[in-house]
């Protein structure tokens, strides 16, 4: 990295800080003026703008900002959580169902065409993946999460960071966030405490980011908003630079969450925005985004005039950021190729996105009616997400951003080239007079902004019009039955009495994952009860009473925690927000076109009241007291066990298991083992099986989880077939 440690001999203190600086603009470009020294960062949010004149405006800003750097353009960055933030890119199913594919080579696969797809509207970060463990189903953030098991995030996180950086000279940088314990806070709310001790963080919630650190190269790293032991991670040394840069041996950037500085100066742990700019500083973080407060001109050039940090520690940050622009060729005359659009139009693009949407699909319960039989007399279509496009999208993606900037807190916003201040007023504020849903604080639908999502994403069908394609000579009812929140039971009559004159019921409940006033699920979007919400659960036990046999599609962020519900369906089908080829991948497994075969990545409670509840607790906690004699841990009130364990999934076939065989029975601490057994359908329909290992430690000198995943193999097994 010499040129880096060359250019750097060559900048003022004025154009050092500039690179630790982000600007982000709304539906326009970086303006240059107010660039004089060098940018660090940039970020475009692309409304109405194509992505040919996006990669145009990045290409031209960059240059033109470089003028002022000696030759050093910014980093722009996306978000690629499920695929590029952008309208005619590659849409994927929701962190959370990646990760119940316990696919990590489909997951790398799906990543390579981010990558593509990223490069080509001239993107250089990637602002993903979201490598918290999640072990607390309340938190509005589970869906950007693999799941609440450290090894399977590390495998899909691992793969996932391989496939978006890249192998080759056109390199993008991957972010794994939110550093660190980020996903099991105070109460199941945002940006609150985490409850892990430091062995536990050490384990579990560094262990994904290890992983694709050590094994995938990863180029950046985001801090959580969140606290550790007292200390806010932004303000942390202990967990910036000792654990991360120390232990972890991570050479990248750390990038700052949006604002997350200011918090210092909100916990009262800084008097002022230049004190919180030192903190952050001194911990280890590298650039604050989305706009220079704490890190200001003003600040930093006065705490190094006046001896409050040294112009070492500003080169130290500097030095590598320049070292991570100059693998992505953002140094000097290091000019990228002209951008190629053909990746946005290649068929395995919707090829793997139904494959990931079909593989994330996990069959809970099965009563031996599925898969249905494409000639029914009559079927009932009930439920909000049946004829929503809206609803098959998560959040962090262009159809999210899009139901927010036109129906929700931004509309008002939208096109401005804003500062933190306007952009936090405007993304924390109810609109006024929005409409609600009975007895609810959801907002309604917007109808222009879900009619906007439908004309970003021509291709993609409802639940609703896949069912009726599958079924051409089949009489397909639909009611609404009620909304996704509210306690309007207006249409219930209407339902029950279409159900009883059905053959089947396909039921499609659940939530809807974005931002605004009008999600139930999502960033900022906690709950502390994690059932369904407004009446669809009761709308669900009116149905099943009919008789008439009922199949639950349930679309969320997090799953149906509902033992009613679980007790009385036929057939349950768990989705994850499957994105554009979400509503064929179900009527695929409804119609046993695909024979299902995803699995749980995280624990379903039977109530919010047995959280935490996970994979992997110590021995004698939670349902694993039974295990210990001694133990007389137990709920009054309720039982200990959950509804459905980590890695539950059925298919339409069977499997067997047999010739288990182990390498050894020694292991050094730095050893391998080898396990192998031989896995027979035998069933009569073709399937997938995913074969997982679970590892215990029998005597421990501390106390271990009772069991802990360890890896799993996903196999395809023809009728019959049986493989080792």
């Amino acid at each position: 990295m010499g040129k880096a440690k060359d250019i750097l001999k060559n900048m003022s203190l004025e154009q050092k800080i500039a690179q630790m600086h982000c600007i982000l603009s709304i539906g326009s470009g970086i303006d240059v003026n107010n660039c004089p020294y060098g940018l660090g960062e940039a970020a475009i949010m692309p409304t109405g703008i194509s992505k040919e004149e996006l990669a145009q405006v990045i290409r031209d800003s960059g240059e033109e900002i470089a003028k002022n750097a000696n030759g050093v353009q910014p980093i722009f960055h996306v978000e690629t959580l499920t695929g590029v933030s952008l309208a005619e890119a590659t849409v994927f199913p929701s962190a959370i169902g990646l990760g119940a594919t316990f696919d990590p080579e489909l997951v790398e696969e799906a990543a390579d065409i981010m990558h593509d797809q990223a490069k080509a509207a001239g993107f250089h970060q990637a602002l993903a993946p979201v490598l918290d463990v999640c072990r607390d189903q309340r938190w509005g953030r589970i869906g950007e999460t693999y799941g609440e098991d450290p090894t399977l995030n590390a495998m899909i996180g691992t793969a996932y960071v391989k496939g978006l950086q890249g192998d080759g000279d056109e390199k993008l940088a991957a972010t794994g966030k939110h550093f660190l314990g980020y996903g099991f806070s105070s109460g199941g709310l945002n940006m609150a405490t985490c409850m892990a001790s430091m062995d536990e963080i050490r384990e579990v919630y560094a262990k994904p980011f290890q992983a694709a650190i050590t094994e995938g190269g990863m180029m950046s790293v985001m801090n959580s908003y969140g606290t550790i032991e007292g200390e806010m991670i932004i303000g942390s040394e202990k967990i910036l630079t000792d654990l991360l840069r120390g232990e972890m041996e991570f050479d990248g950037i750390v990038v700052s969450d949006y604002a997350s500085i200011e918090h210092l100066a909100d916990h009262r742990l800084a008097k002022d925005m230049k004190e919180a700019g030192i903190q952050a500083l001194r911990a280890g973080l590298d650039v604050e985004c989305p706009f220079p407060v704490g890190y200001s001109f003003e600040n930093l050039m006065d705490a190094v005039n006046s001896g409050e940090i040294s112009e070492e520690m500003v080169d130290q940050t500097v030095l590598r950021i320049l070292n991570v622009k100059e693998k992505l060729g953002l140094l000097g005359d290091q000019r990228k190729k002209e951008e190629q659009f053909d990746c946005f139009y290649e068929d395995r693009n919707w090829e793997k996105s139904l494959k990931a949407a079909r593989e994330s699909i996990v069959l809970l319960k099965n009563n031996d009616i599925l898969p249905l039989a494409k000639k029914q007399k009559k079927i009932a279509v009930i439920g909000p997400h049946a004829d929503n496009i809206r609803l098959l999208f998560g959040c962090y993606t262009f159809a999210a951003g899009t139901d927010m900037m036109i129906g929700g807190s931004l509309s008002d916003q939208a096109g401005m080239d804003t500062n933190v201040d306007a952009l936090a007023d405007a993304t924390m504020k109810v609109k006024k007079n929005a409409p609600m849903y009975p007895e609810s604080d959801v907002e309604r639908d917007n109808e222009a902004a879900i009619a906007a999502v439908g004309q970003a994403y021509p291709d993609t069908k409802t639940i609703l019009k896949c069912i009726r394609e599958k079924n051409p000579e089949t009489d397909v009812v639909y009611v609404k039955g009620c909304d996704v929140a509210g306690k309007d039971r207006s249409e219930f009559e209407a339902a029950v009495s279409v159900a009883k004159d059905s053959d089947v019921v396909i039921l499609t409940i659940g939530g809807k994952y974005g931002w605004g006033g009008s999600c139930t699920v999502g960033e900022g979007i906690d709950t502390d009860d994690i059932g369904l919400t407004g009446v669809q659960e009761e709308l669900a036990l009116k149905l099943i009473e009919t008789g008439t046999p009922v199949i639950v599609v349930h679309m969320d962020a997090r799953p149906l925690a509902s033992p009613a519900i679980a007790e009385g369906a036929a057939a349950i089908l768990e989705n994850w927000f499957p994105g554009t080829t979400g509503g064929e991948a179900i009527a695929d497994v409804l119609f046993g076109d695909y024979n299902p075969a995803g699995r749980l990545s995280v624990t379903v409670p039977r109530s919010t009241g047995q959280i935490p509840i996970y994979q992997g607790q110590y021995v004698g906690n939670s349902y694993y007291s039974k295990e210990s004699p001694s133990c007389s841990c137990r709920y009054v009130d309720a039982k200990m066990e959950p509804l459905y364990y980590f890695g539950h999934g059925l298919s339409y076939t069977e499997f067997i298991y047999d010739d288990l065989q182990v390498s050894g029975d020694r292991i050094s601490s730095e050893g391998s083992i080898s396990v192998s057994c031989r896995v027979k359908n035998t069933g009569d329909v073709d399937g997938e099986e995913v074969v997982q290992i679970y590892v215990s430690d029998l005597l421990a000198s501390k106390l271990r989880p009772y069991q802990e995943f360890a890896g799993c193999a996903r196999i395809n097994l023809k009728a019959g077939e049986e493989k080792k």
